[in-house]
């Protein structure tokens, strides 16, 4: 789904992110990459498999949009012991796949406490702030840098309950634009998610079905589309 926020034509894509065209530029939040490797190392039993799967999901993204840079607004992985030798495999074959692939982390409040990055992964650590044209990027939405027009960020892993009359569903993944931030869904598949109570003049997609649907609002915003 296209959407325009300010001067910005973003796409929302329903593998939880945001393609901007203009730079050929994918944006993903909270990966959580081996998430399920640190409830196994805490003896927690959980099934295998979350972080091929949102591996596929960027895989398939890059591919769609031939995205020619990929960013992580935070929390790559879920904590120290998220780096097991199977994570480690599966995040190396990722980078032979995508050879000619940027890609730039901000860190997250769980990254924070891990050491450098294998130098092979070809993964650039990158501050908050501006990115392109006014945009900037980073983890948590309320560290907003001054003078930018808006912040794709994450950390929040938004979500709505949609009720009808006939009908109260259980909690759906959305993009959030609230406050000159459009908070992305966390794409991790080992996430849980908070649900949010939007204003009527913020802007929320949810995703649902493999599709992007713009939530109902009681009235428009003149930022949001």
């Amino acid at each position: 789904m296209k959407i325009h926020l300010l001067d910005y034509e973003l796409e929302l894509l329903p593998e939880k992110g945001v393609y901007w065209r203009q730079h050929q530029t994918l944006f993903v939040a909270d990966t959580h990459f081996g998430k399920e490797a640190t409830f196994r190392f805490h003896n927690i039993p959980v099934p295998d498999g979350s972080t091929s799967e949102t591996l596929r999901a960027i895989t398939k993204m890059v591919k769609q949009t031939s995205a020619k840079s990929l960013v992580i607004l935070g929390d790559m992985f879920h904590a120290r012991s998220s780096l097991s030798k199977k994570i480690r495999e599966q995040l190396q074959e990722f980078r032979k796949q995508h050879q000619a692939l940027k890609i730039n982390l901000v860190l997250g409040n769980h990254d924070r406490p891990l050491d450098t990055l294998p130098a092979s992964w070809e993964v650039d650590i990158v501050p908050m702030g501006e990115f392109a044209d006014g945009l900037a990027i980073g983890h948590e939405p309320e560290n907003i840098p001054k003078d930018v027009a808006m912040m794709l960020c994450g950390h929040l892993h938004p979500a709505v309950r949609l009720i009808s009359e006939v009908d109260r569903t259980n909690r759906l993944p959305c993009f959030w634009w609230h406050k000159k931030r459009l908070v992305l869904p966390a794409i991790g598949g080992f996430t849980g998610c908070s649900t949010i109570k939007p204003k009527p003049t913020d802007g929320v997609w949810v995703v649902a079905e493999g599709k992007v649907i713009a939530y109902p609002r009681r009235k428009s915003n003149r930022n949001s589309p």
